[in-house]
């Protein structure tokens, strides 16, 4: 069951494994320097991390879900993208490859989506898992057909492929050395 007060991080660091952080130069999927036990600096933690919207803090998954035990990441999109698609959509980008498809992660998923909202797995070495929300498969398909997005459907899930995830969220594959200039760092 989810908490229903404000939870503390503690010595969970999974956000730091994955988040992209334009302050400091991180790219998704490299653990922050800042990060062992929890956050080294974490009074003086950059906007990116205090503004950080982790749906486990908010008390959306129960303890056994805390991101650092299903090695996935979950935040709700911007509001443009649920506008866009008429429900939440939630984002859940995986530790380790295939997170999202062991039992804590498939729970996860299905909690989401059974309760109303799609979601989107990203995945570092094989691209995007689209998971459309209760009723919404065959809207997503025709929004994905109109849009010509690459994709390939399996039980009812949308896989795009990581080149193709690369061409359209550079930023998302981005390595340390060319992160800066794709989200212009000042």
């Amino acid at each position: 069951m989810a908490a229903k007060s404000k939870r503390e991080c503690g010595d969970c660091t999974a956000c730091c494994e994955v988040m992209i952080v334009p302050e400091l130069q991180k790219p998704a999927h490299q653990k922050c320097v800042y990060a062992d036990n929890g956050c080294s600096m974490y009074e003086h933690r950059p906007p990116t991390c205090r503004d950080w919207d982790c749906l486990w803090i908010k008390g959306k998954f129960g303890n056994k879900e805390r991101p650092d035990k299903t090695r996935l990441v979950s935040w709700i999109m911007p509001p443009s993208q649920s506008a866009q698609w008429g429900h939440p959509v939630v984002a859940m980008r995986e530790i380790k490859e295939g997170s999202s498809v062991v039992p804590a992660g498939d729970r996860a998923i299905k909690k989401l989506t059974n309760g109303g909202a799609s979601v989107i797995v990203i995945r570092r070495d094989t691209g995007r898992v689209v998971y459309p929300a209760r009723g919404f498969k065959d809207e997503m398909k025709r929004r994905f057909d109109h849009q010509k997005v690459d994709y390939l459907m399996k039980g009812g899930r949308f896989y795009l492929s990581k080149e193709y995830c690369q061409k359209i969220w550079p930023v998302d594959y981005a390595t340390k050395d060319n992160l800066k200039e794709l989200i212009q760092i000042s």
